[in-house]
């Protein structure tokens, strides 16, 4: 467990103590993992490692995601906190400023891994600063998912692959009226207000563009601007649902599920959400429509060390672990997720249904990308993109305009 760097003032904020003195062969895990699982499988997780280190004994500390980002933040603030961590990519830029994770290039250079290094997915890999800070537990690719029904009653046999058809698709489910939207769009600013991260990036990604240039903002690039007018144009035709900037992704989930809406960009983690709360739906997901570009908004549960660990050693062991194909299979279907590391995907596959093979498809087949890692304090940013694309859907901003609001605010928030 970490080192202590008491601060008195803080002491009063922090949400995980953990002893002030700590053993060597005790770690703690930091996670929501198991706050979305209801079957007590981590707590096995735990008891097997155990059972195959017995000089090792994991405290699994479980929190919301919404409340982890904080915790580790606060906990660091005053020196106590976890050893291995749960992390969200996005986080990524901020933790590091801070100075909260242990790079683990080293620990990934070791033979005696359990894993490849090759085989884990990408995105979570890259380097920040010359360095790798994370490494994925699973990982959810965001798709479109598709009501059958609706496609079907506008006109159309099949599912969108490219903007043009999408476009088309989206006005004509629209014009289905009865309160039908062609599809959501959750640019609510109530926190997170992350919409455009769950939407506008999926597209861009498929346009063929990126926000980021390494650590520095580039916004107001021709792709941004382009996939924003694509946003612009099917708000116009009527085709995104009404009152976007007070939808949230949950709202758009539901709606989903409810039959109003055609068309659905989230992680495909959502695909058993809506088959078992609607199973009677036409439903199907397919890749986001693209221009050409095969590539994907990576979504997933990441791993790192604390910096200030006194036993990461034992925290990588554990980590080691969780990544081995085996024990990674049972973490990927546990989660109704696809696993991190890729050696796992045939073990994911037997029993797997259609939505999850569709899913492996793009996995293995497309590229990887997830930016927020990189940009500057995470939520602040998501909330800039979510003020400027609600300017642009009112109409106060153009595409142009709105690109390079957001280039200017980053720039200031990287400062």
């Amino acid at each position: 467990m970490m080192k202590i760097r008491l601060r008195a003032w803080a002491l009063a904020l922090a949400t995980t103590l953990t002893p002030l003195a700590s053993q060597a062969g005790e770690i703690e895990w930091l996670q929501w993992f198991a706050a979305e699982e209801t079957t007590g499988f981590y707590d096995k997780l735990v008891a097997d490692f155990e059972a195959q280190h017995p000089d090792i004994t994991v405290k699994l500390v479980t929190q919301p995601f919404g409340k982890v980002r904080e915790s580790i933040v606060t906990d660091n603030a005053i020196g106590v906190g976890s050893d291995v961590l749960g992390l969200n990519m996005p986080w990524t830029k901020e933790f590091l400023d801070i100075g909260i994770l242990e790079p683990l290039d080293d620990y990934l250079a070791r033979e005696d891994n359990s894993f490849a290094t090759d085989d884990l997915i990408e995105a979570p890999l890259g380097k920040i600063d010359g360095k790798t800070w994370m490494v994925p537990l699973n990982a959810f690719p965001f798709v479109m998912h598709v009501n059958m029904e609706l496609v079907r009653k506008a006109g159309f046999d099949a599912p969108p692959t490219n903007w043009e058809e999408f476009a088309a698709q989206a006005k004509a489910i629209s014009a289905l009226q009865d309160g039908i939207s062609g599809i959501g769009m959750p640019f609510s600013s109530q926190p997170p207000s992350n919409g455009p991260i769950l939407t506008f990036l999926p597209l861009l990604y498929a346009n063929g563009g990126r926000i980021m240039d390494g650590t520095t903002p580039n916004f107001d690039n021709p792709k941004v601007v382009e996939t924003l007018q694509f946003l612009k144009d099917m708000n116009d035709a009527g085709s995104i649902a009404p009152g976007a900037a007070s939808r949230t992704g949950g709202v758009d989930l539901e709606e989903f599920i409810a039959g109003r809406t055609g068309f659905l960009i989230s992680p495909g983690v959502h695909s058993s959400s809506i088959t078992s709360r609607n199973p009677d739906l036409d439903y199907t997901l397919v890749r986001v429509p693209s221009n050409g570009e095969k590539a994907y908004r990576v979504h997933g549960w990441e791993l790192g060390i604390s910096a200030d660990s006194d036993n990461k050693e034992d925290a990588w062991t554990f980590v080691n672990y969780l990544l081995s194909p085996e024990v990674n299979a049972k973490a990927a279907v546990a989660a109704n997720a696809l696993p991190g590391n890729l050696a796992a995907l045939d073990a994911v596959r037997e029993g797997a249904d259609e939505t999850l093979i569709k899913q492996m498809e793009i996995l293995e087949g497309d590229t990887p990308v997830e930016e927020m890692r990189q940009s500057p304090k995470a939520a602040g940013s998501w909330s800039v993109m979510t003020e400027e694309l609600q300017a642009m859907l009112r109409g106060d901003k153009s595409p142009e305009e709105a690109a390079a609001a957001v280039q200017a605010r980053w720039l200031e928030l990287a400062q």
